[in-house]
Order: structure tokens, then sequence, then C-alpha cells
């Protein structure tokens, strides 16, 4: 009986350190910044805004008002991704003005032609959009409103007429993505155009 008693005592503390150290292999392969970085995951990040009171770079404190969602710049395309470009539009009030804003990805990167592209422009006093939201992309890789659109660029040529002089700024939200190999990086990034009517 003792000695059944002391194989059990010796078994119980072995099952119980063979468990933890499975668990602790598993949470130490899958804890940010070990191992490869993320693949498929990472194409299926939501691109809806960030929540309330998030901030840029998910940084605490600073919380965005009540209502207001606040720009995270992790969703932002960085310099060795490529180059986003927004042309300034001039012209005469009452003409069609046209800002050409393009995607141009890094050599090693390339457009995402299957990723639902949107680029959405807020309402602007005294300016008229021929649209206020442009759409590529999707699973038929559809070229949509795009000028442009193939994995190595993107462009969307945006129209306002002015209806008096003056310079403008249009806020936009631009959503598109890259890739690089089998990794792609969704992006959610603010732009602004600047209109100046004559």
């Amino acid at each position: 009986m003792l000695l059944g008693m002391s194989r059990a005592i010796w078994l119980v503390p072995l099952l119980v350190a063979t468990g933890c150290s499975t668990s602790g292999k598993q949470d130490k392969d899958t804890a940010p910044g070990n191992g490869p970085a993320p693949t498929a995951a990472v194409e299926h990040i939501d691109m809806g805004a960030p929540t309330v009171g998030a901030t840029a770079g998910g940084a605490p404190g600073g919380a965005a008002p009540r209502g207001v969602v606040a720009d995270d710049v992790r969703f932002h395309l960085h310099a060795d991704e490529g180059t986003l470009t927004i042309d300034k539009a001039s012209g005469k009030v009452g003409s069609e003005l046209v800002s050409k804003i393009s995607i141009k990805p890094a050599s090693e990167f390339h457009v995402n032609t299957e990723f639902p592209v949107k680029l959405t422009l807020e309402p602007t006093d005294g300016l008229t959009f021929a649209k206020s939201e442009y759409t590529a992309g999707g699973m038929n890789k559809a070229v949509g409103d795009a000028s442009q659109f193939t994995e190595k660029g993107l462009d969307f040529a945006v129209k306002a007429t002015a209806a008096k002089p003056g310079t403008y700024e249009v806020k936009g939200t631009f959503k598109f993505a890259v890739c690089k190999d089998i990794q792609c990086f969704p992006k959610k990034q603010p732009i602004t155009i600047t209109i100046d009517a004559t």
C-alpha cells in the first residue's frame, strides 16, 4: 500500500511538469515576436477602424472622443512597402479638377488585386465630387473605378468641381493591400487631397 502511494506521489508531479512544459512551449511559439512573421492571419485582419479609445500604434492613453474612431498607423503604407502619391488638382471654378492618387509597390511587393479596394471621400463645402466612393478589386479582380489596377500599381482619378475660388482640402480614407510573397498587408490610410480653384 505504501509503495503504491509512493509511486502515485511521484507520478502526479511528473504529469503536471509534462503538461506545463508542453503548454509553455506552445505559448512561447505563438507569442508575438517569436517565430516567422504571420501570413494568412495578416490577410484576415478586420479592416474596420480601431475601436473607440484606440490610439495611433495601439499605445495606451489619449482615448478618442466618444463616437470618434482613432487612426491606426500600423495600417499605413510604410516606405519599405511602396509609395502613395496624391497629386494636387488645380484649375478654373466650374470645371472638373482631377487629382491622381497612386500606389506604387516597392520592388519586392505587389498590389493585392483580390483585396476589396475602396477610396472614400468626405463631403467638402464648396466642392461637388463626380463620385465620393471609388472601388476596385475583390475576388473577381475587377478594375472598377481605377484608371490602372495591376499588381504593379493602382491609380484613381478623383474628380471634383469647385463652386467658388479657393484652396480646398479633401479628407478621405483609402483601403488597399500590398503583398510580399505569400504575406499580405491590409492598409487603411487617411488621405488629404489639395484642390486649388481660380
